[in-house]
């Protein structure tokens, strides 16, 4: 395998489309040993040139030396968000980085100050690169073109000018029928989106009956794609839909198998483990996803504790890729569900459960206290005088006795990065 970080950067986009038709996949034994020697090179960097990651190994007892190979990674220490969130920015960021040529990201906050990321050039590169290899391993060509719904995923195409997946951006900000005439006018053969972005859309074209809107191939990402969106968008646009997942801090982790036997793990990129109670867990065990990523110098993640819940695959994958796969079983710890008896339930099959009732466009359910929610709707055409009462029924099924208030609003207000919340946890 070809080390990117060598590969200065007047060379990386040629070398970038080189990497990408070659689509060569290595296999385990010469895979380990690159990801051994990325991993040795990350924990070295980021000891010798980041103060917080030297003092955290020093308090360890530990220098680089000491990590030579994957299954030294467990004598490292995990982190957390908490832990960075409130450090000083010069702890955080590689002494060798200027911060002036970087690319700032940053994390949505909504457990509390978010958290601020420097990528390099570099590293916002390689960003590309998987992406692509995502897209043509799913049927994609380079001459395709290709449009973000709602979706600030940095994925600004360098190559578009070239006629190199050229590329439109669809404001999910905008009324569905403009995103749709933008799209028709553009004609794209790929979409990558938020779910939710594209649900809104998919529900405008089935309602309102909109013909010739077909999108071939649907990459999503940054929310849950549960079944129901999944089949509702593959529909409406005719499209195969596939799902990936990952965090601003450590970028993409996973992408959905061709065949759809689940997510493989981008292991030239990232190492994952699944953690419960500090120990690593076996594969068909439910642990919380932790990921070092390889080559992120400016902003290492090392031990990252992402506090997602998921787990390893124990069966090897039908379609040939020896990346291992993934399931992420549930979302961040705070979006639980606090019951009244004091035990918390993901949220996830809550509120999804509400895609299946009809009359309802889109919801949003949010806890009050852990005996009393707040469900917001927007009416879709089906909406009748019993929609409301089968919401609180499907939801009172799933969370018990509590109190549902029920809200028919016009909108439902997206974040600032485009993102909808479908789940808003109780305030601490």
């Amino acid at each position: 395998m070809v080390d990117l970080h060598n590969i200065p950067l007047y060379l990386m986009t040629p070398f970038l489309m080189w990497k990408i038709m070659r689509d060569r996949r290595p296999d385990s034994k010469e895979l380990r040993k690159f990801q051994n020697t990325r991993l040795r090179a990350i924990v070295k960097h980021s000891y010798n040139n980041v103060p917080y990651y030297h003092a955290l190994f020093k308090k360890a007892k530990l220098r680089p030396d000491d990590v030579k190979t994957i299954k030294d990674l467990t004598k490292l220490p995990i982190i957390k968000k908490k832990d960075l969130r409130d450090m000083p920015l010069t702890e955080r960021v590689a002494v060798n980085t200027d911060i002036n040529k970087c690319w700032i990201k940053r994390t949505s906050g909504t457990t509390g100050t978010p958290l601020i990321i420097y990528r390099e050039k570099k590293e916002k590169l390689i960003s590309y690169l998987q992406q692509y290899r995502w897209q043509m391993e799913c049927g994609d060509k380079i001459t395709n073109r290709q449009v973000l719904i709602g979706a600030d995923w940095g994925l600004r195409n360098p190559l578009s000018p070239l006629g190199i997946f050229k590329t439109k951006d669809i404001s999910p900000f905008k009324e569905p029928k403009k995103q749709i005439e933008e799209i028709q006018e553009f004609g794209p053969k790929t979409a990558i989106a938020f779910p939710s972005c594209v649900r809104v859309l998919a529900q405008e074209i089935l309602e309102e009956g909109f013909h010739g809107i077909k999108i071939p191939l649907i990459l999503t990402g940054a929310e849950i794609l549960d079944e129901n969106t999944r089949e509702l968008i593959g529909r409406a646009f005719e499209a195969e839909v596939f799902e990936s997942y990952g965090t601003t801090e450590v970028g993409r982790i996973s992408t959905e198998c061709v065949k759809h036997n689940g997510c493989h793990i981008l292991s030239d990129l990232v190492l994952v483990e699944v953690i419960r109670d500090g120990e690593t867990v076996p594969a068909g065990e439910e642990g919380e996803i932790t990921v070092t990523n390889l080559y992120k110098y400016a902003m290492p993640f090392i031990r990252y504790n992402l506090e997602d819940l998921g787990m390893m695959m124990e069966e090897d994958c039908s379609c040939g890729n020896p990346f291992p796969l993934i399931r992420v079983t549930g979302g961040r710890k705070k979006d639980f569900i606090q019951l009244p008896n004091g035990g918390i339930i993901s949220a996830t099959p809550v509120y999804t459960s509400l895609n299946f009732v009809q009359g309802v466009r889109q919801f949003q359910v949010i806890q009050d206290t852990p005996d009393s929610f707040t469900v917001k709707i927007v009416k879709d055409s089906k909406f009748t005088n019993a929609t409301c009462e089968r919401i609180k029924q499907v939801l009172k099924e799933r969370v018990g006795n509590v109190e549902l208030d029920v809200a028919i609003v016009d909108n439902i207000p997206r974040e600032k990065s485009g993102k909808f919340k479908p789940f808003k946890p109780m305030k601490t």
